[in-house]
């Protein structure tokens, strides 16, 4: 439990850090869009890089991902249904109850409770190359439909990453150093924007029963559809199926909040369902794994 509460503070801390910027005006808040600009351009492609580049591809775990991948397929879809409004809206409420933070909270929630990472790659890499191109596509289609959401510098370094894993080859130190170090980037001031993003009128914060929904959704629901599936029809032995179902009931992921941002999207609802289920899932991911130990 300690170790797992280490992975939340440096979040906790960062989006404190960005609240009070901003409501001291300390930073302006047209930093804000600078930020999230530089995370979702520079930043993330440099992480998402460097990190499939050196996945090994043969360590993915396809029988735990299959039960956590239709469980949140079942998560998505019934939420676009069930959520009001335009697609773009339903589309950030669809992320903020499906889309897992399995990059900074995954890895070490994966290394601490389940003693093994490579599920946590699988899932981004689920997350990346499935869900994202997608929400893409769907956050950018009431402005003008195409192609070109596939062509985001977070896909094209993702393939870019998967290419390099495949062939085996090994970048030059310096390169990879500053990749490093621009991908080290990605976190920090995406919580540090999203904390900026928490300074708001109370007016403008998202509905209640709306956050209320999306959270529980997120936290109880996928991880109890993944155990269904992974149970009852995919019978998977206990540790793979901790596996699923604790990665399902991660919290929502700091990309719902840039990705909604960056097109340009109202991003209420992911901001506040990042806070309420990251506080929440402090209690619930251990206790699942608890009971299913």
């Amino acid at each position: 439990m300690q170790s797992i509460l280490a992975a939340f503070v440096p979040i906790w801390t960062l989006g404190l850090l960005g609240w009070a910027a901003s409501r001291t005006k300390r930073v302006p808040a047209p930093a804000q869009g600078v930020f999230t600009w530089f995370t979702f351009n520079l930043a993330m492609p440099a992480v998402l890089f460097t990190t499939l580049s050196r996945t090994d591809l043969a360590q993915v775990r396809f029988e735990p991902l299959a039960a956590f991948a239709a469980a949140t397929a079942v998560v998505a879809g019934v939420m676009l249904l069930v959520l009001k409004g335009r697609l773009h809206e339903r589309i950030v409420g669809t992320m903020a109850a499906s889309y897992v933070n399995a990059g900074n909270l995954g890895l070490p929630v994966a290394l601490y409770l389940l003693n093994d990472v490579t599920f946590a790659l699988s899932v981004m890499l689920f997350q990346i190359m499935v869900m994202s191109p997608p929400i893409f596509m769907a956050l950018g289609s009431e402005k003008r439909f195409s192609w070109a959401p596939l062509r985001t510098p977070n896909m094209v370094a993702a393939a870019l990453g998967l290419a390099v894993a495949a062939t085996g080859l090994e970048l030059p130190g310096v390169i990879a150093g500053t990749l490093d170090s621009l991908g080290g980037a990605a976190v920090p001031l995406a919580v540090f924007a999203l904390g900026m993003s928490l300074d708001v009128p109370r007016a403008e914060l998202s509905r209640l029963r709306l956050v209320s929904l999306v959270v529980a959704v997120k936290l109880l629901a996928h991880p109890a559809l993944a155990f269904l599936i992974g149970r009852f029809v995919l019978r998977l032995d206990t540790a793979a199926l901790m596996s699923a179902v604790v990665f399902a009931a991660l919290p929502t992921a700091q990309n719902t909040f840039v990705y909604a941002t960056v097109y340009g999207r109202p991003a209420g609802l992911a901001r506040d369902a990042i806070l309420v289920s990251s506080l929440l899932s402090l209690a619930t991911v251990p206790l699942l794994a608890l009971l299913l130990q």
